[in-house]
């Protein structure tokens, strides 16, 4: 293992370098750039050092350390990538590997089957993954002509057959090489919908996996990968649709998983007392969440502040009306209705007292106010909308290659449905918790709330220090080792004065802002565990919006037709396209 990154470069750094800077930056890593007729004062071994750089410059490198140092205070390991020139990246790994054999050939056109390797440790939860993509242009496979003996090399990752990221058996330090050219700006904004690692799986999935696999004592780390299956729509009743709670809870309890409600606040008076013991009863594998206000098209997509801070304030009036007649918990977490929000949401809910929010869509409708970008989708939550966090979440379509993925980044796992999901009786469902399960890492299936308290980065600062990165509203911070732990959390904030006060297990304690992070600290005894909690100003009350006859109208129509159709027409597609048509004359009716 390695604490420290050193990326080389033959003159002076390319638009590569710097990326990788910001991926090495973005993981926590140090790193420093080194040009490679600077090597040899380097003292490897303190601290232990792994070396990044272009497949030339890193054949450079280890033929300027050939004999120069002893054995015994090499680097831990090479990441070598190729770049735009095949045949000058051909040469260097000819010479690297002593193999006149290796050249690097146009990856096939059409989709390939991708396989990571399920015996390599460096694979994390995605060892032994199958992936049907199509590879970028910048991507490469090795070719290799057939030799006697045991291979040079251990595939990690191969596409149609052919390696796409390997790793030599021979060298002392092992050399791991990327094939493809391509260097992940993780700057780059991102379009509507999900991300899709697919959309760089060559170039990104190696550079990630060795970053995670070199630097575990440096880098970020997740507290816990924390997993939670949410129900957007559902009424608390004992069926909604093709769903039955009663089935479903049979399911979780066989099977260790959890479900989230994402529950209408307009229909807080439509639960029963009856259903109201079933759900409280069931609180450990059904929690609650808070789908909206009145789950209008685009609600939260406006930037008018007096109407969002009108809906946020109803819902949650609602909601906490709704837990006074059944005594049902909720977490004051936003699910956005269809994905919708604008930039200006994130601020409102921050205000309003939401611990955070989760939602499919990575961007604003008010796209030229869209400020997401890869970095964003990568990190434990979206943060760049006034330092509020946005959990991203996933269908069972975007593949399990994404819940992997999200899993090696260290995101949570969140799996949305509705209830059409359990058409075939779970059988769905089941798949794909079984797969997600089976992923090479420790899932902890938690209600949402929980999920999302303890979803935070830590790394080490010292033998008894830990640095703490929070993203929701509160955060539960534990202490598994046998001595006590000082933490520092930081907080990313866009204006200081909103914050009213941080608080310790309910007890306020001294809190600081450096550059946009707030930050303060606290001591955990051992096997223990601190609960913090910010707490914002609240927006001022400038009345409340306007709500016609004629819009309350229309909102009863349409929660009573989306109920009617998913709860009596989902099987019949006749029925449910009229039902369908009459929704959307009333949808232009709000």
């Amino acid at each position: 293992m390695a604490n420290l990154a050193i990326v080389v470069h033959e003159g002076n750094p390319g638009p590569r370098e710097f990326r990788l800077r910001r991926v090495l930056d973005f993981f926590g890593v140090p790193c420093k750039a080194v040009d490679v007729s600077e090597l040899t004062d380097i003292d490897w071994s303190s601290p232990e050092c792994a070396i990044f750089g272009s497949v030339q410059a890193v054949a450079t490198t280890v033929n300027r350390l050939e004999g120069a140092s002893p054995m015994d205070s090499r680097p831990a390991a090479f990441y070598a990538y190729a770049d735009d020139n095949r045949s000058r990246c051909a040469r260097a790994l000819q010479s690297l590997f002593r193999d006149t054999n290796l050249s690097l050939q146009d990856a096939p056109v059409g989709n390939l089957s991708l396989c990571v390797s399920g015996e390599t440790d460096i694979a994390g939860p995605m060892a032994a993954l199958k992936v049907s993509s199509q590879l970028r242009s910048e991507d490469a496979v090795l070719i290799s002509a057939p030799s006697e003996g045991q291979s040079k090399f251990v595939t990690v990752i191969s596409a149609g057959g052919a390696p796409v990221f390997l790793r030599s058996r021979q060298k002392a330090a092992p050399v791991f090489f990327c094939t493809s050219s391509q260097m992940i700006d993780i700057d780059q904004p991102v379009g509507q919908g999900f991300y899709d690692v697919k959309a760089h799986f060559c170039s990104v999935v190696p550079l990630v996996m060795f970053i995670r696999f070199m630097f575990p004592n440096v880098s970020w780390q997740p507290q816990e990968l924390g997993a939670c299956m949410i129900i957007d729509d559902a009424l608390l009743r004992p069926r909604y649709g093709f769903c039955d709670f009663a089935k479903l809870r049979d399911l979780m309890r066989r099977y260790g998983f959890t479900t989230n409600i994402a529950f209408i606040p307009w229909n807080w008076r439509r639960t029963s007392p009856a259903d109201g013991d079933f759900f409280r009863n069931e609180a450990e594998l059904f929690s609650v969440s808070i789908h909206g206000c009145d789950h209008t098209a685009g609600e939260f997509g406006t930037n008018l502040l007096e109407v969002l801070h009108s809906r946020a304030r109803l819902a949650q009036t609602r909601m906490r009306n709704h837990e006074t007649r059944t005594g049902i918990r909720h977490d004051p977490i936003m699910v956005f209705p269809q994905g919708a929000f604008s930039s200006a949401c994130p601020e409102v809910l921050k205000r309003t007292g939401f611990l955070a929010a989760v939602n499919t869509e990575i961007v604003p409708v008010d796209f030229r106010n869209a400020r997401t970008r890869i970095r964003d989708v990568w990190d434990v939550a979206i943060m760049t909308y006034d330092g509020f966090p946005i959990f991203t979440r996933r269908y069972a379509f975007h593949g399990l290659e994404n819940f992997a993925f999200d899993l090696l980044l260290g995101k949570p796992c969140l799996i949305v449905a509705h209830h059409d999901f359990f058409k075939d009786g779970g059988v769905g469902l089941i798949e794909l918790v079984e797969k997600i399960a089976a992923l090479n890492c420790g899932l902890r299936w938690r209600p949402l709330g929980d999920v999302i308290r303890r979803a935070c980065r830590r790394r080490a600062k010292g033998n008894s220090a830990e640095e703490v990165e929070m993203y929701g509203n509160e955060l539960t911070v534990g202490n598994v080792s046998d001595q006590a732990i000082e933490v520092r959390v930081r907080k990313r904030t866009s204006q200081e004065d909103l914050i009213a006060k941080v608080a310790c297990d309910e007890k306020a304690i001294v809190w600081a802002t450096e550059d946009e992070y707030l930050v303060f600290g606290e001591r955990i005894q051992p096997h223990s565990e601190k609960c913090f909690r910010v707490v914002y100003h609240e927006q001022p009350h400038a009345g409340e919006a306007s709500r016609s006859l004629r819009f309350e109208i229309a909102v009863a129509a349409r929660r009573v037709l989306s109920e009617f159709r998913d709860v009596y027409l989902s099987r019949s597609d006749f029925l449910s396209s009229h039902a369908g048509r009459l929704k959307n004359v009333l949808k232009k009716a709000i």
